[in-house]
This record gives structure tokens, C-alpha cells and sequence, in this order.
């Protein structure tokens, strides 16, 4: 039941890919929960080369936004190690960003399935398959039954533009796959101006299993989905120009609207290939409402212009034993032209070579390696006059002028009709066999013209094939044969019952257990291709008795010899660039007498990456000073490379200008906390484990961030060590009492975070917005005074990225000052157990939130104490997350509130597959498409600050099902005292840069203390690092005060950077 060859290769264990780029090698899992590859970043991931083995999900992609290219690789899906599971899926996606997967060979997985989409439907931002060939589609167990897969199924990929399945070829063998229907959309679908592209797919065989079984499971293509709006229905799909053989079902539109299938071919003789019968049979094409959809979401579903010829034993459409178009569900099926009976073996076989022909003629290689994207389909019209059935013909052997031709680049050496007379068959001149020179065969000779053929041909071909030499054991050689390749075809005829035999050539077996069919059945078989050493082509056959007709060889002319392709790297030209500017490399490439496979670009020999696809192009950006020698490399279709000539580029170091001090400050401390000692703006930085110094947080690094706005090597090494984690930090002890100003460098590496800043204890900054990767900024001063010698700066709240800290000591003066400091108090309000009993987490009472006071919600009660948290935590927090309510479109509010103004937490988490949505507080969006991760993932989320006037705080989600297990509310109090310094110390001067109000509404007051009068551009930034707002401010020395119009900006979170002046490189956190 599981045999499989699977090859002998060196393998590595599982591999985790946390971070982008291209991936090649040979790996391996054991067990069915863990999977081969499993992807954990939304940088671009290129697997590429691989082979791939493992019993569970081969390439777990369900990481949010993925960006993935999965190509040229070989995946074998093994037994499952546990009960009642099935194999693993080749790919799973789950709101994948961008998933091209083309040119790989699967086998005995449960295919790719493609769950909601995070992309915008862009060439860039869509999904692709393509050139895939895969083998054997198999939910089954390892202990008996089995569950329904696909080889592709797509689920909630709604409205996405662009998507094209095309040139796949899937074969499930009878009693060693359990596929449902071999392509699945389920409330999917493209767009109005960009429909799904699902052309030239080949499809064999859809079995139950065991394949004898009496029901179906499933079809070839099935546009299904149980949505109850047009949105989200499955809508705007083009099915064209696939074949389906032997499925139980083929063509099929059970939802939806807007879905056209045109040109496709459907062929299911009704028999297994050992000659038996098939019995769990349904219809080629049908169109019907099986989810009673209303007509505003079911409509315009149409099949026109298709052939078929689809046995279903003891129905009647068009031909007996035919049921080609369910007459009960497909009102729009038109235009559809009936194969004539007989359908047989041979006719699915014909199938296949006509697939083979149209890879042929289009330059398509599948697989591994593979190649050509084929003609842009076109959509087929409608005949002027419909194609009526006709009665089927008699295969009397009398009609049909279709040539047979030899393979490509050869030339007609020799055909001997065995038995027959001379002939001309396809413009060649065939020899009689008892005459033909230098040729002997073996076998009684006998002729049944009488027996009508399967399949139509035209008549000498007719007469050969029914004139034969037959036995169990047959054998032919052709003599006197000059060295050189040649190919060789056989003609096999059964006049009688099906014979079961195998076929050798130059005694080599080169097809097991060939099955001749039922009676009139022939077949062409081959190219088989020998080189022949010894004068001699032989061949035979042996096991059952077989009718051997004629034998047709053709000659291998030399092949001419390979043109390499051309290439000129035609972007950049020869220049001078800062450190951090993307070049775009672009090239042109083509071949006389072949194809372009790939352009690699490099720099000297440093391969940068590659195109597979005209126009040749690649993004690359420099991080270090120096010279680029830049090439383009253009490889062919039989591997010939020709590089072009070398263009050169100067890279030159940022000129970086040194962020402002506070005046009257000097430079106490600054501490590179994940990284070792240097020099920044010309001070003397310690390394993170220096005398003094305590950190908090996962210390690690990631050179291969691109930083924005590009810096200095030094800053960028400091930038790129960091501290990583929910809360990290880093505390400064032996600090000497005093007025001290504080920096905090932070960095994000992966996706943006929101954080608040913490000084002695205090919050200096709430809801700061680490950007996208790359993305960098120096935050404060943040301003405090000394008395117990200490100094700690940390975060809470999101997983931000701490890089580095920067401490000066405010002058010093005679005369002592009284300044006015604010003092905010945090005192806790109220914290809730959501679904769970009173307990107590990091030292803070919760309640008991199953019936609490002045509370109110829509949602579901759930407990799931058996999910695995990811991370681990402690007892107490863990029993809280695992309790919770749940709800699309959640409410949690809590009423009879003192107005004033609160800073609010709450804890979130997933018990099942991801969800997608946002949260809201008290009308103002704080978490925009959070993805909620795999199942155990949690996350505390905030504080949020919100000033409450009509005695609620409330909690609203949007998109997809939240799952909300606790709140922590704190009550802000801020009052103004007056603190006696110190008389060796004095006030410090006003921030370089101040916003107001802050959140903003409609204007936004920016105020800057400058030492000279200078011009200075400010940017606004929004929370995926687009500059929506810049204005440019001709200030004074001193303070001074500038206003920018903003009310065109949405709700949400923002960062103010100056981006040029002596402030550059300031920045502050901001909200509407």
C-alpha cells in the first residue's frame, strides 16, 4: 500500500527559516507533527534545488505574509507516524503575501492549499503555479480511511488579480491516492478586470479508495463555497483549455458567480487499466446551486465550447453508457462537442499524447528543471453554428488523415508491415514483411480485417495493423543497421480479449505489464531510443499473447551545434552611489535557437541573485564603501552562459551628521548594549556587558537588515546589536547623583511594533512605532534626576528592538533653580480574568471575569488548557490566556468609569488556525491587521492611552474571530511639583523637538530649539513607514513654532522625523 522509492541522499534535519533568502540542500523529517520546512519570517524566501522528505507537511508556509518562491525541488510524502492523519500538504499558505511554486515534482503528499491572501493582486503580490508535476494525491491513513485532499485547493483567497494555474500535470494511480476534487476553489476568486487564469492543466484520474468503491469523492475542478454574498463567493475564474481523464466527475460549479469554463477536454472510458470495470461514476460537466445561494451571489456561471466523452454505465447523454452533461444541472452548458462511442482505453490514451504534442508545440518542459510559460491563452468563441451530436462511427478502419510523425530531428529509416504488404502509411514507404531485407520476426502470422477498430485511421494503416504475428513470446531484429541514435515505435493490435505482456527494445524492458484492451484496441508505442553499436535493433515481447503489426524506425540527424545566448546588462550605468541606495539591475537576454532558462547578476563573482523571466531584473543595494564591478549572466536552455561586459559603480560611505546633545550637557555614558566597545560622534562608547551594567531582553543581531535612513559603520554596527523580546532594557548602576538627559536607540528587523518607553520607573513615551525593517530612530532626551544611583530604561509592551543608550549630564552653575516637573501616577483600575477565576499575574490582582461588575460583551466563553503557549510562561498567566471569549466582531467594555485618562492593556492569543483583524479603544484604532499566528501564540498588547468623558472604555475588534483573555487598566494621574535641585545643578534647556497636541486632530504644532536659524524639513510617517506629510520650515535661532495641516490624515499611529538641518535624525511618536 505505501511502497515508495524515495532517494538515497545525505539528508539534514528539519530546517526553520527565520529570516529571508535562498535556501538549497536535502532535508528530512520523521515525524508527521513536524514539518520539513517550516517558514517563520515575511521576508522573501527563495527554496529552490531541494529534495524534500517527510511523513507531515513538507513546507509549512501558514507564517503571515509570506513572500515565497518554491522552485525546481523534489517532495516525497511518507507513511504517517501516527493514527488518523494524514500525509503532509507540499505547501500550506496562510495569508501569504506572495507565492510563486513552479517547476517541482510532488509525490504521495495531500497537495497545496492556500488559505486567505495578504497580497494586493499585483504581478508582484499574487500566486503562481505552474509546470508542476505531481503524483499520486493521497489523504489516506496508515490504519484505514482517510481524509480528501487536493492538489490545489484555495480557501478565502478573495478578490486577488493576477493568479494563473496553468501547464500542471497530476496523475492519481487507482488504489494509491484518496484525492477529493483534484483542484478545490472555495469562496475564492480573482476580480472583474483580472480573473483566474486556470489553463492547460492535465488532470488523470480522481479515485475513491479503494478505486472499486461504488461512490465518488470528488471531481477534476470544482468551484465550491458556502458564502452568502458576492464578495466573498467564489467569482471571476476562466477555466480553459485543461484536460481531465478518467475522473469520476470532471468539469463542475457548485457556488458562485462569474466562473466560465471553455475549451476543455474530458475523457473517462469507464475502465481501470487492467480492463475492468469502473463503477463510481457521475457526470463530465455540470452547473448547480448547492449551497442555495440567493441570485445576487449565484449567477453568470457558464461551460461553452467543450469536448467530452465520459462513460457513466447505464445513462444515456448523449450515447448509451454516456453521461457527458447532467441534463438535471446545466441549463448553460452550450456549444459542447460529443467524442463518438466507442470511449475506450485508447481514446484516454490518445489523451495523453495530445497533452504530450501541446507541450511540444508550446516549448513547455514540466518538472524539475522545466521551462516556457506557453502561448497567452486565449478565450474561445462561440461557432457561428453549435456542433450537433452524429451517430458514432464503426472504427471500420476507413476514416481519419491525421498523420503519425517520428520525434523531432530525425529522419523515416524503415517501416515493415510483419505481416502485410507494401504500403504507404504517413507519405512513407513501408516494406512487406516477408520480403524485407536484413529484418526477421518470429510469431504465427494471422489477419483479422474483419474486426472493427477502436480508434479510426486511415486505411493502409488500417490493414497493417489488422495483418499481425502473434505469441507469447515474440521477438524481431533488424540487421545490417549503421551506427548512430535512432528511435523505434511498435504497432500493437488486439483482435480478441485483453492480453496482459511486456515490451522490450535492444534487451531492455522498456514498458511492464502492457494491457492491450478489449477487442479492435491498437496502439502506436514509443519512441524508444537506442544507440546502436552492433549493426542490430532488436525487440520482443513476453508474458501474454501479443499481436505485433509493424515496427517504424527513424534516424537522429546530428544536432546542430548550440548558439550561446546574448546579454547586456543595460541598468545601472557606470556611477557613483551612497552606501544604502538601491541600484536596479536590469538586462536584456535572448537565444537564436533556444530559450533564456535564467540572467544571474553578480558583482565580480559574487552572485547577487537572479531572474527567471524576461524582463531580467533584480534589486540590490549596497552596505559598504567601495567598487562594484556589476555583470549579467545569461544561461540557455541546454546550459550555454555568456556574461556580459562589466559595468562599474563607486560606493561612497554616508555622510553623516551627528545627531544634537542637550545644551549644557556632556557626554556621561553610552552603552552599545548587544555589541562590543566604539567609537560614535566621536565618543567613547562601552560594550553592553561593561562594568555596571544589566540588560534585559534576547541579545542577537541581524546584519542583514538594510537600515533607514542609511548611517555611518560604526552607528550601524551598534544599530544592528541589539536586545530583542516583550520587555527588554538595560540598567546603568553607580550612576553619581544628578540631572541626567537620556537617549534610546531602537531598530525593528522583521515587522513594525509598538512600545512604550520607561525611565526609572516612569512612562516618558507611549505608543512609539518601531517602522518597518530597516527602520531606525534615536528617541528623548527623556530627562531624570538622580538620587539612588540608577539609571534603567525599558520598554513595555510590543517586542521592540533595544540598540543603544545614550546618557549626558546636564552643566553646572552656582545658581540653584527651582524647576516645575511634571509627576505621572499609575494606579491600578481594574484587571480582568476574562473567562477565568481571580488570580495573580506580575503581581496584579486580577478578577474574576466570569460575572464581573459594570462589564459588558458579545462574546463566546472557551477554555483550551491543552494548546501549548508560544512562549512559554508562567503557571498563572498561562491558565489566563487559555480562558477566554472569542467573536467575530468582539465588544468588551467596561462602564461606570471615573472620567480622566487610563492606560490600557490586554492579552490576546490563537487556540486554532490564524485570524486577521484589528482592535479599536474607544473609537481610536491602536492594532491594525494583526495576524494572530499558529495556535498557542499570544501577545499582551499595549498600554493604549484614552481619556474617558462618558464613563466607558471599551474594546472593539474588526475582520476576523479575536480571542480576548485579559484586561489591565491603569488610572494616569499627572500633577505639577515643585523640585528643589541640587546647587551644583541647573534646569535643563527645552526638547530640539516638541509636538502638539498630541493625539492631533486636524493641526499639528511642531516646535524647534535650535542654536543658529536654519532651514529644516520635517517628515510625517505613518505606521508601515510611508512619508505621508513633509513640509519644509525656515526657523530661527532659539525656539520656534510651526503648524501642519493634517486633517486629511486617517486615525492611527505616526512618527515625526527631521530629515534635514542640524536636528536630522530627531523623531517623535505620534497619534490621531
Amino acid at each position: 500500500m505505501w511502497a515508495q522509492t524515495v532517494p538515497a541522499l545525505n539528508y539534514s534535519g528539519p530546517l526553520v527559516i527565520t529570516r529571508g533568502g535562498t535556501y538549497t540542500g536535502n532535508y528530512r523529517s520523521t515525524s508527521s507533527t513536524v514539518p520539513v520546512i517550516k517558514i517563520e519570517t515575511s521576508d522573501p524566501v527563495t527554496i529552490e534545488n531541494c529534495t524534500l522528505v517527510g511523513p507531515g507537511d513538507i513546507i509549512d508556509a501558514k507564517w503571515s505574509g509570506v513572500q515565497l518562491v518554491i522552485r525546481n525541488n523534489k517532495a516525497y510524502g511518507q507513511t504517517p507516524t501516527v493514527d488518523n492523519l494524514r500525509r503532509g500538504r507540499f505547501v500550506e499558505a496562510n495569508s501569504g503575501r506572495s507565492v510563486r511554486i513552479e517547476g517541482n515534482y510532488i509525490e504521495q503528499t495531500t497537495g497545496m492549499a492556500i488559505y486567505m491572501w495578504s497580497g494586493d493582486g499585483s504581478p508582484s503580490q499574487t500566486l503562481t503555479v505552474v509546470r508542476n508535476v505531481a503524483k499520486n494525491i493521497d489523504g489516506r491513513f496508515r490504519n484505514g480511511g482517510g481524509t480528501y485532499s487536493n492538489f490545489l485547493g484555495l480557501n478565502g483567497v478573495y478578490h486577488t488579480g493576477n493568479i494563473e494555474i496553468a501547464w500542471n500535470q497530476v496523475i492519481n494511480d487507482p488504489n494509491n491516492s484518496l484525492p477529493e476534487d483534484v483542484i478545490n476553489f472555495y469562496n475564492s476568486g480573482g476580480t472583474a478586470s483580472s480573473p483566474i487564469r486556470l489553463h492547460d492543466n492535465y488532470i488523470y484520474g480522481a479515485f475513491p479508495y479503494p478505486a472499486t468503491a461504488s461512490y465518488y469523492t470528488g471531481s477534476g475542478i470544482m468551484m465550491d463555497g458556502d458564502a452568502m454574498s458576492a464578495s466573498n463567493a467564489t467569482s471571476y475564474i476562466n477555466v480553459t483549455n485543461n484536460q481531465l481523464v478518467a475522473t469520476c466527475s470532471a468539469l463542475n460549479v457548485a457556488s458562485g458567480h462569474d466562473i466560465h469554463y471553455e475549451g476543455n477536454r474530458v475523457v473517462t472510458s469507464g475502465y481501470f487499466q487492467d480492463g475492468s470495470r469502473m463503477t463510481a461514476m457521475y457526470a463530465g460537466m455540470a452547473i448547480w446551486n448547492g449551497y442555495s445561494q440567493p441570485s445576487n451571489v449565484y449567477y453568470n456561471n457558464t461551460m461553452n465550447n467543450n469536448v467530452s466523452g465520459f462513460v457513466s454505465w447505464g445513462r444515456n447523454v448523449p450515447y448509451p453508457d454516456r453521461f457527458d452533461v447532467n441534463t438535471d444541472a446545466c441549463a448553460t452548458c452550450t456549444n459542447t462537442t460529443y467524442l463518438p462511442n466507442p470511449i475506450t482505453l485508447q481514446t484516454e490514451q490518445n489523451e495523453w499524447d495530445l497533452w504530450q504534442q501541446k507541450l511540444a508545440q508550446n516549448g513547455i518542459t514540466l518538472g524539475v528543471g522545466g521551462s516556457g510559460s506557453g502561448t497567452t491563452p486565449t478565450t474561445p468563441t462561440t461557432p457561428t453554428t453549435p456542433t450537433t451530436p452524429t451517430t458514432p462511427t464503426t472504427g471500420s478502419g476507413n476514416t481519419g488523415t491525421t498523420p503519425m510523425a517520428g520525434p523531432a530531428n530525425s529522419t523515416f529509416f524503415r517501416g515493415i508491415n510483419v505481416n502485410g504488404a507494401a504500403s504507404s502509411i504517413d507519405g512513407n514507404s513501408w516494406e512487406a514483411g516477408a520480403s524485407a531485407a536484413n529484418f526477421q520476426i518470429n510469431g504465427a502470422p494471422l489477419t483479422a480485417q474483419n474486426v472493427a477498430l477502436a480508434t479510426n485511421t486511415d486505411a493502409a494503416r488500417a490493414e497493417m495493423i489488422r495483418s499481425f504475428v502473434y505469441g507469447t513470446s515474440t521477438s524481431g531484429t533488424v540487421s545490417s543497421v549503421a551506427n548512430g541514435t535512432y528511435s523505434v515505435y511498435l504497432y500493437l493490435f488486439e483482435d480478441n480479449s485483453a492480453e496482459t505482456f511486456n515490451i522490450s527494445v535492444e534487451g531492455q524492458t522498456v514498458q511492464s505489464g502492457y494491457n492491450s484492451g478489449p477487442a479492435g484496441t491498437w496502439k502506436r508505442v514509443g519512441p524508444y531510443q537506442v544507440d546502436v553499436a552492433d549493426g542490430n535493433i532488436t525487440f520482443g515481447t513476453s508474458g501474454g499473447y501479443a499481436n505485433v503489426s509493424g515496427v517504424e524506425i527513424y534516424k537522429h540527424n546530428a544536432a546542430p551545434a548550440n548558439q550561446a545566448p546574448t546579454v547586456s546588462l543595460t541598468s545601472p550605468s557606470a556611477s557613483t552611489v551612497t552606501v544604502g541606495t538601491a541600484l536596479n539591475l536590469t538586462a536584456t537576454a535572448a537565444d537564436a535557437d533556444g530559450t533564456v532558462a535564467k540572467v544571474e547578476f553578480f558583482n565580480g563573482t559574487t552572485k547577487l541573485g537572479e531572474d527567471t523571466s524576461a524582463p531580467y531584473s533584480l534589486s540590490y543595494t549596497p552596505n559598504a564603501a567601495g567598487s562594484l564591478s556589476l555583470t549579467a549572466k545569461a544561461t540557455d536552455n541546454t546550459g550555454a552562459t555568456t556574461s556580459s561586459a562589466a559595468v562599474n559603480v563607486t560606493v561612497q560611505a554616508v555622510v553623516v551628521t551627528p545627531p544634537t546633545t542637550p545644551t549644557s550637557g556632556t557626554f556621561y555614558r553610552g552603552i552599545n548594549v548587544g555589541g562590543s566597545a566604539l567609537t560614535i560622534d566621536g565618543n567613547s562608547w562601552e560594550a553592553g556587558t561593561a562594568t555596571g551594567v544589566t540588560l534585559t531582553g534576547m541579545v542577537f543581531d541581524n546584519r542583514t537588515t538594510t537600515l533607514n535612513p542609511a548611517t555611518d559603520a560604526n552607528r550601524s554596527s551598534m544599530l544592528t546589536d541589539a536586545v530583542g523580546g516583550s520587555t527588554v532594557g538595560a540598567s546603568l548602576s553607580g550612576v553619581p547623583a544628578g540631572t541626567y538627559s537620556v537617549y534610546a536607540y531602537l531598530w525593528e528587523d522583521n515587522g513594525p511594533e509598538t512600545t512604550n518607553i520607561v525611565l526609572n520607573g516612569a512612562t516618558v513615551q507611549s505608543n512609539v512605532n518601531t517602522g518597518a525593517a530597516g527602520s531606525w530612530q534615536r528617541v528623548g532626551p527623556y530627562q531624570v534626576t538622580v538620587s539612588n544611583g540608577t539609571i534603567a530604561l525599558s520598554t513595555s509592551g510590543g517586542h521592540p528592538n533595544l540598540s543603544g543608550i545614550e546618557i549626558y549630564r546636564a552643566g553646572t552653575t552656582t545658581t540653584p533653580t527651582t524647576p516645575t516637573t511634571p509627576t505621572t501616577t499609575r494606579t491600578l483600575y481594574r484587571a480582568i480574568n476574562v473567562n477565568g477565576a481571580s488570580t495573580t499575574i506580575d503581581g496584579v490582582v486580577y478578577e474574576a471575569g466570569t460575572s464581573p461588575a459594570n462589564v459588558t460583551t458579545n462574546g463566546s466563553r472557551l477554555t483550551s488548557q491543552n494548546v501549548t503557549l508560544v512562549p512559554a510562561t508562567d503557571a498563572n498567566r498561562t491558565s489566563m490566556i487559555q480562558s477566554f471569549i472569542w467573536r467575530h466582531n468582539l465588544q468588551y467594555s467596561l462602564t461606570s468609569v471615573p472620567n480622566g485618562t487610563y492606560e490600557v492593556s490586554f492579552y490576546a492569543w490563537e487556540d486554532n488556525n490564524p485570524e486577521t483583524y484589528s482592535v479599536s479603544l474607544n473609537g481610536q484604532s491602536v492594532v491594525s491587521n494583526y495576524n494572530s499566528g499558529r495556535a498557542g501564540t499570544w501577545k499582551k498588547f499595549g498600554p493604549f492611552t484614552t481619556t474617558v468623558t462618558n464613563g466607558t472604555i471599551a474594546l472593539q475588534s474588526s475582520g476576523g474571530a479575536m480571542n480576548l483573555s485579559g484586561v489591565e487598566v491603569y488610572k494616569v494621574t499627572t500633577s505639577s511639583t515643585s523640585a528643589r535641585t541640587a546647587l551644583s545643578t541647573t534646569a535643563t534647556s527645552a526638547p530640539a523637538l516638541q509636538a502638539y497636541p498630541n493625539p492631533f486632530v486636524n493641526t499639528l504644532n511642531v516646535t524647534l530649539n535650535l542654536a543658529k536659524a536654519e532651514s529644516v524639513t520635517l517628515g510625517l510617517f505613518n505606521s508601515m513607514g510611508t512619508e505621508v506629510k513633509r513640509s519644509t520650515v525656515a526657523a530661527t535661532a532659539g525656539t520656534s513654532t510651526s503648524t501642519m495641516n493634517v486633517s486629511a490624515l486617517p486615525a492611527g499611529n505616526y512618527v515625526l522625523k527631521v530629515l534635514s538641518g542640524s536636528l536630522t535624525g530627531e523623531s517623535l511618536q505620534l497619534r490621531k
